[in-house]
């Protein structure tokens, strides 16, 4: 309907008529193009060359009655003539009042679960998705129409002077009158007695109109990748250069599509298929990036950002709620490919939160610098207060970096030392920065408050227990060797930072078998195709690497960013498979560290069954030497016997005659038996008994046997060990009686401690000497 207003006088001016777009947001609009401007409605096409002109037309210009347009005051009487200008009949108009897009209040947690944000005509809508929508149908809307077109004829229709009241009057009586809702059609049916119910009918369905999402296979098959302005250029150049070499044909843009997008894809399907985290691994001892502290609550605990492994407290970063599943920061949530810079401090990495104009500034600066602060406290975001940053405070030089008017500086609080530093340089270097809760008296009791204290390492207290990435100095030196100190100290902070900023990040770029790329190469028909597919192939990975290794698929970013959270709940069956896979593994690590746990005991029991086995041979040594001495000379007799012949007693099952010729058997396990029996008192029992076993030997077999001249070599070899022993009793000394050595007992009368072990030690060189001369 046509609308009236009125100037600053009061004077009503003519009525306007409405179009059927937005004027004031087409104005507004139009300011970011360049002249000239055409009139935007059907069959007018007028062009100005200014903003002013376009913008007069569009408000006082009737499109449907052009001749109704308004008169210039030149035309309304007769005037003297004067010289004519071009702009005389211009009238100024009226500014429009520009729609500004309202300040957007942030939602809390509880509120972005349930409310939707949807902006109309520069204004913003909040819907509630518990609450229904108010239906309105399109008959409706259509008989609203009509209505507006009625009034706008009858408006139209010229009038008499006469009948002008009458007519004003029956319009402002139409105006009032609201015109009646028009209701939904309703259904009409009537009952039929004659009516038959089949005895068989077929089922509805349960919907008529479904969407049925695609699988993963079937998008693999269709082509997903969009070239953008880049690609359109590389392929612009590629394409010149094939020409200048003689090629047939140009690359046209689906074959360069299919191409990407098999390479995306495969590559996808390399990473997951090799069953490699593209996260990086969580450090377990990490601290947080913001306030240096590895501590954690469970109100409190650590996040680590799925992508980049960002480690920050909760209440340090903003997030009230611990989040399901995957976490992102804000910088790999808002801009994955492109990296960051802050707008407070020249370095780079670290916990990233956007300012209220869309730039990007560390969180800990933002805490630091004192004109700085948070539009929202809770979420601690949007970063606001840049522009209150004095001029003075972004000239300061910090005195670790180097850099002069490069974001903004803090000072040492030590009270007349103006050494100024970036914040994060501070941090990095290892500067003395504590933050504080303090209550401060207010006019309504004591206030809770924060105070910050940051100083440089000259004036850093010596009680503080702040840890520096250098080697703590002696506090005892003078002012100017400090000085000194600080100076070097702050050059090597100054080397490792511009180190740390120059350093190219890591990018992951997940490689492509030949074998695979062959069988891309064989789904399009190239000239000169291999020479094609490696420039290709060195594109796709430079256009990866600038993206910080991100997917050029939107559909693959997500799954490289953040699963899906309803399907994940919804799928049970992968939730219960997820379950089992985790009590396997740690049942698995369970009984592997039973396993390290049984290994390391079985090593433990086999040292001390040796140990109990060497204190068995000592004791044995010490209570019973003789004993001992005749043990080891059975076991070395054992060791002649390689044919076992005289180890065992003879068999009579084998030699029943044996008997007959040999009166007193004799064998080695015997002679071992009647040792353990302590029945040897002397060593010619035991030489008699050895000699026993080599006659019998001799005397049941013949001399071409084999037992015969085993028994030869035994008595030749044994007779020497027999010797040996001799020797060893006649040096030592036994008591036959108790089979302890005579020697020790002389010791042991009247004889002090210390000229004892000195006896021993002797008699004990004297032992090893003769076992060596053997």
């Amino acid at each position: 309907m046509p609308k009236k207003t009125e100037n600053n006088e009061g004077e009503e001016v003519r009525p306007k008529i409405v179009l059927d777009f937005d004027v004031r947001l087409f104005c507004q609009n139009l300011k970011a193009t360049k002249p000239p401007y055409k009139c935007p409605v059907d069959g007018c096409g007028k062009l100005y060359k200014s903003y002013c002109g376009i913008q007069f037309h569009l408000y006082n210009f009737d499109h449907e009655n052009p001749d109704n347009c308004i008169v210039s005051p030149a035309q309304k009487g007769k005037k003297k003539k004067s010289r004519w200008h071009h702009r005389q009949d211009r009238r100024s108009p009226t500014p429009p009042v520009f729609i500004r897009s309202p300040q957007r209040d942030t939602l809390t947690y509880a509120e972005s679960q349930r409310l939707v944000e949807i902006e109309l005509d520069g204004r913003i809508q909040r819907l509630d998705i518990h609450e229904p929508i108010e239906l309105i149908s399109q008959d409706e809307i259509d008989n609203h129409h009509n209505t507006e077109k009625e009034e706008k004829t009858e408006s139209k229709t010229p009038l008499k002077s006469g009948k002008s009241k009458t007519v004003d009057s029956k319009n402002k009586v139409r105006k009032e009158t609201t015109v009646p809702p028009v209701k939904l059609p309703e259904a009409q049916f009537k009952v039929l007695e004659d009516y038959v119910k089949p005895n068989h009918f077929k089922p509805r369905p349960s919907s008529y109109y479904r969407y049925i999402e695609k699988t993963s296979d079937e998008l693999d098959e269709e082509i997903e990748y969009d070239m953008d302005e880049e690609d359109h250029s590389w392929l612009e150049l590629v394409n010149e250069t094939r020409v200048k070499e003689g090629s047939n044909g140009v690359i046209s843009q689906e074959v360069f599509e299919t191409l990407m997008d098999r390479f995306e894809k495969e590559a996808f399907f390399q990473s997951q298929s090799a069953g490699k985290d593209q996260n990086p691994s969580i450090d377990e001892d990490a601290v947080c990036s913001i306030c240096q502290d590895g501590e954690c609550q469970n109100s409190n605990v650590i996040l680590f950002c799925d992508m980049c492994n960002l480690a920050v407290h909760q209440e340090c970063y903003g997030v009230p709620y611990i989040p399901e599943g995957q976490w992102l920061c804000r910088r790999c949530l808002q801009s994955p490919s492109f990296a960051v810079d802050c707008t407070l401090c020249p370095n780079k990495g670290g916990a990233f939160k956007q300012t209220d104009d869309s730039r990007w500034a560390h969180v800990v600066c933002a805490l630091w610098i004192p004109e700085v602060g948070f539009a929202n406290t809770v979420f601690l975001e949007p970063i606001d207060g840049i522009e209150r940053i004095p001029p003075a405070r972004k000239k300061l030089t910090c005195y670790i970096c180097k850099q002069k008017s490069v974001g903004a500086c803090i000072q040492c609080h030590k009270t007349n030392c103006y050494t100024a530093f970036h914040v994060t340089c501070a941090q990095q270097a290892g500067l003395y920065m504590k933050i504080e809760p303090t209550r401060e008296p207010g006019p309504h009791g004591t206030v809770p408050g924060v105070r910050k204290t940051a100083y440089c390492d000259v004036h850093t207290p010596a009680n503080s227990d702040c840890t520096s990435m250098f080697d703590d100095e002696d506090k005892s030196m003078s002012a100017k060797e400090a000085k000194e100190k600080s100076k070097i100290k702050m050059r090597k902070a100054r080397k490792i930072l511009a180190e740390k900023r120059n350093a190219m990040p890591v990018v992951s770029i997940p490689t492509i078998p030949q074998s695979r790329i062959s069988k891309i190469a064989s789904k399009v028909s190239l000239s000169k195709k291999e020479q094609f597919l490696k420039r290709l192939l060195s594109y796709w990975t430079l256009k990866r690497q600038s993206r910080n290794g991100v997917p050029l698929l939107r559909r693959l970013q997500s799954n490289h960013m953040a699963r899906n959270r309803d399907q994940t709940k919804n799928d049970q069956q992968s939730s219960e498979l997820r379950d089992k896979l985790k009590y396997w593994q740690r049942l698995r690590q369970d009984l592997e560290k039973a396993r390290l746990l049984v290994e390391l005991i079985r090593k433990r029991e086999k040292l001390k069954r040796e140990q109990v086995r060497l204190y068995q041979l000592a004791t044995d040594m010490k209570l019973q030497p003789f004993v001992f001495l005749l043990r080891q000379t059975v076991e070395q007799l054992i060791d002649c016997d390689t044919g076992n012949i005289f180890t065992e007693p003879v068999s009579l099952k084998e030699v029943p005659d044996y008997l007959s010729y040999i009166d007193k058997p004799m064998d080695f396990e015997t002679m071992m038996k009647k040792v353990n029996d302590h029945i040897y008192k002397s060593i010619d029992d035991f030489e008699a008994d050895f000699n026993l076993i080599v006659a019998n030997c001799m005397k049941y077999n013949s001399k071409d046997t084999v037992f015969y001249r085993a028994a030869i070599k035994l008595r030749d070899q044994g007779g020497t060990i027999m010797r040996s022993a001799r020797r060893m009793a006649d040096q030592i000394g036994f008591d036959m009686t108790t089979g302890v050595d005579t020697f020790m007992m002389k010791v042991r009368e009247g004889t002090p401690l210390e000229e004892q072990l000195n006896i021993l030690l002797d008699k004990m060189d004297e032992t090893q000497a003769a076992r060596s001369g053997e």
